[in-house]
């Protein structure tokens, strides 16, 4: 071999080692890390990046001895399952995030309490996704964003539900408290019991006064409504205003949406998750207040869930009257400055077709 060769050789092999420095040190970069990579396990890096992201999570309410408690906690689950969190708080608690599993009791309260709600010196009763239940029955799931706090309205505090006369929605001035949605679209879907073409819902998607789009049909038990969705759902990022340009706040609105919200079909009644980072605002006749003329608006806060239609009191409401509103991020009706759910630049219509 001629010394040419061998200075070709050995340029190369120093140029393959620099350039495995070089990823070693980017990696190290990516979870917050100075030092090589090469001298910690990988566990350890990601714990600390766990760590980060707790104390950043709990801002000026951070308080180190939790720091040391997520310590213990982390080291004693395998490295598989300290990943799979820290893809989900990453991601927030997108759709796409899975079920993590552990053969311990009650560790989902220190997860939800790290890296969801830090300000709870201890968590309260908290529900899981039906989507989780299924797939959790002999081992239980830590992933702080399948639980959700739940909300009451007023009129479930007590031990029972009141007697209620059948609710029914007066026609007012923007015609959508009179079920506009219903009339515009009865080639579509009938209002009777029962399930239509194997749906429970049909979904219509508002922008003031204006339907955008067609009815998305639900048939599965949990519906995702949210901006790009990756799977089943209403994908709001896919639904075009073709007739006519949004206004600045719809379409600042809009952008707040991101991971939206989920519908869940359940045995008690239609279960509404807030996945969002902003306050939902929701209507339904039987979880009304006061005025039955007018169901009373309810804001749901992020990372809260609330029975939206309850089964007990559905002989209660009159048939064209059994839908939901919701508005995303801007509430409506008195107190607040938009008094009709048209005024509103976001919302959405169930409209229901269950027995």
């Amino acid at each position: 071999m001629t010394f040419l060769s061998v200075a070709m050789a050995s340029a190369l092999f120093l140029s393959i080692f620099l350039q495995f420095i070089r990823d070693l040190y980017r990696i190290g970069i990516c979870f917050n890390e100075p030092r090589l990579f090469m001298f910690r396990t990988r566990k350890s890096t990601l714990i600390k990046k766990l760590l980060s992201l707790q104390e950043s999570s709990a801002k000026n309410t951070f308080d180190p001895k939790s720091q040391g408690q997520a310590k213990v906690f982390l080291k004693d689950i395998g490295e598989v399952e300290v990943l799979q969190l820290l893809l989900s708080v990453l991601k927030e608690g997108a759709l796409s995030t899975t079920c993590i599993l552990v053969n311990s009791k009650d560790k989902h309260l220190i997860t939800c309490k790290l890296w969801r709600w830090p300000l709870y010196r201890s968590m309260p009763a908290l529900k899981r996704l039906p989507i989780c239940n299924r797939r959790c029955d002999n081992a239980e799931c830590i992933n702080p964003f399948h639980y959700y706090l739940t909300m009451n309205h007023i009129s479930s505090k007590s031990t029972g539900f009141p007697e209620v006369a059948p609710v029914t929605i007066p026609i007012t001035r923007d015609l959508s408290d009179s079920g506009i949605c219903i009339d515009m679209c009865s080639d579509t879907f009938q209002t009777e019991d029962g399930l239509l073409n194997g749906t429970w819902c049909n979904i219509a998607y508002w922008e003031h006064n204006q339907r955008i789009g067609a009815l998305h049909g639900v048939t599965d038990p949990i519906v995702a409504i949210a901006n790009n969705i990756d799977g089943e759902g209403l994908d709001l990022s896919k639904v075009s205003n073709n007739t006519a340009s949004r206004d600045e706040v719809t379409s600042r609105v809009r952008k707040h949406i991101g991971s939206g919200i989920l519908f869940s079909l359940e045995e008690d009644g239609i279960w509404l998750y807030n996945r969002s980072e902003i306050s939902i605002f929701v209507q339904s006749p039987t979880i009304s207040t006061g005025d039955k003329t007018r169901p009373h608006v309810h804001k749901v806060l992020p990372g809260y869930a609330l029975n939206s239609y309850h089964f007990e009191l559905h002989a209660t409401v009159a048939r064209a009257a059994r839908t939901i509103r919701l508005s995303f991020e801007k509430g409506w009706g008195p107190g607040y400055r938009r008094q009709y759910i048209t005024d509103a630049p976001c919302w959405l219509e169930l409209l229901l077709s269950v027995r």
